[in-house]
């Protein structure tokens, strides 16, 4: 049986974890941490217009943790709660949409690990310089859908009506709970000092859904529902060079 001599174990230890002995080798780019505050803003069959749903927009919350595999790429993951919701009622034109009057909300958790290319060489001091920066990868989103059509006029469409017939179809389907999606984004940063940046971003998620919001057949079947978030950022970098692995002593 193998036996690792116990001196030993701090040393290995620090390389699993941290493994900051290749990256100092690799590359000075610092791992950063931060947090993002914004909103999640929807898109699809219930707003009119396609920025997405502004007035029933809530707050939302990201954690994340970057990773540097070169002078410029590096990866992200991040987890994100919020909400997503639209009420057709908000909208006084067209004046269908009062007669529909479809609504739902959602809570939305997601886990997502992006793809980042930074602009600026992030080995090198930013200090005080604004730097754009692009993304895009995978993410999961976990909803849980309350629609609601209790103040559908039933009395302004016909027995035969598309809406009506569809709405029958679309309240025996079951909604998404577990949603994959993909995020692209891009951003700007602005680099307060070594340690320090600020960030805002543009993170739009394309999904494979048309069911985010309950309702599809009795709305747009033909395009799919989306949702994105804008959202402002603080960072703080972890130097790899500023926490060593103690040395080996047999």
């Amino acid at each position: 049986m193998l036996t690792i001599p116990k001196k030993l174990l701090p040393l290995l230890f620090c390389i699993f974890f941290f493994h900051l002995s290749i990256d100092a080798q690799n590359s000075k780019a610092p791992i950063s941490f931060g947090i993002q505050l914004g909103t999640f803003i929807y898109q699809g069959d219930l707003v009119p217009s396609f920025a997405g749903s502004f007035r029933t927009a809530k707050p939302m919350i990201s954690l994340l943790v970057n990773k540097p595999i070169s002078n410029n790429f590096s990866l992200r993951g991040s987890i994100s709660a919020g909400q997503i919701s639209a009420d057709e009622n908000a909208y006084t034109s067209p004046a269908w949409r009062q007669t529909r009057a479809f609504n739902f909300n959602s809570p939305l958790s997601e886990m997502a690990a992006v793809m980042v290319f930074d602009f600026a060489d992030q080995t090198l001091d930013n200090t005080g310089r604004i730097s754009p920066y692009v993304f895009a990868g995978g993410a999961l989103s976990f909803l849980n859908i309350h629609r609601d059509w209790s103040k559908f006029n039933f009395a302004a469409f016909d027995s035969k009506s598309p809406i009506l017939v569809g709405l029958g179809q679309d309240t025996i389907r079951q909604t998404p709970s577990i949603l994959p999606v993909i995020p692209i984004g891009a951003g700007l940063k602005y680099t307060i000092n070594s340690h320090w940046s600020m960030t805002t971003e543009l993170n739009y998620r394309y999904s494979f859904s048309d069911y985010i919001d309950g309702f599809s057949k009795s709305a747009n079947p033909h395009a799919n529902d989306s949702y994105y978030s804008l959202t402002i950022g603080l960072n703080y970098h972890l130097y790899n060079n500023s926490i060593k692995c103690p040395p080996a002593k047999l």
